[in-house]
Parts: structure tokens; sequence; C-alpha cells
């Protein structure tokens, strides 16, 4: 899809828009308890930032697997986002999925905690790269 300048500005506003709102919401549901819940709200808070900053660079990936690829090559690889962060979306894109598909597994307390600051981090680090 080939977007002009203000449909790109538009876009890249309403993901970042959607990012945010599921921070919001990953803070709700883990004050319930909820902490499958709450993982799936921060990953995809996570993907909404990324897709913000690809759609920003001119950048696509129609599956989670092809974002996290893009996102490395882009943006891990060439220093523009630290390693850490990349690793942490890898992490988290996993925890999400068996959270949301594994009926054995379950996201703990625990498990949750060590997730809430990167994922904050790197809305706020993709949000300060899209305003440069």
């Amino acid at each position: 899809m080939s977007l002009n300048d203000d449909e790109r500005k538009t876009m890249v506003g309403l993901q970042m828009e959607k990012a945010n709102r599921f921070l919001e919401q990953a803070e709700m549901v883990q004050e319930l308890k909820q902490w499958d819940l709450a993982a799936n709200r921060y990953y995809y808070a996570c993907f909404h930032a990324v897709q913000a900053l690809f759609i920003h660079n001119g950048l696509a990936s129609k599956r989670h697997s092809g974002m996290l690829s893009q996102f490395g090559l882009h943006f891990i690889k060439t220093g523009i986002i630290e390693d850490k962060l990349g690793s942490f979306l890898t992490r988290m894109e996993q925890l999400r999925e068996k959270g949301d598909y594994n009926c054995i597994f379950s996201v703990s307390e625990e498990e949750l905690r060590t997730i809430v600051e990167p994922a904050h981090e790197l809305v706020a680090v993709i949000t300060i790269l899209i305003q440069q």
C-alpha cells in the first residue's frame, strides 16, 4: 500500500493511539490479576507501536514473525533501538502466543512484572523516534 505523507502521518497516529490505549488496558487488567490478558495487551501495545514505526519508515509486515524480522533488521542491527528491546519484543511475542493458545500455560504475576517496564520503554522509544 502506498501512502502519501498525510495518510502516513494519520496511520502512524492511529497506531500509536492504539499502542497507548493497549498500555492503559494492560494496567487495568493487571489490577484485576488477569495475567494472561495483561501480557496480551502489553504485547499488542508494543506491536502497534512497532507498526507505527514501520509505517513512519515506509516498511510493512503481514505476520508477527515478519514484524520481528523486519524490526531486528532495520532497527536493532542498525543500533537505532537497543538490542535488549529487540530481545524483549521476541520474548513478548512468545509469551503472548503461549498465553493465548496454550491451555496448559498461564502467565504468572512474577512473569508479568518482568515485562511492564520494558513494554513502556519500547513504546516510549518508538514515540521519540517517530517525533524526530
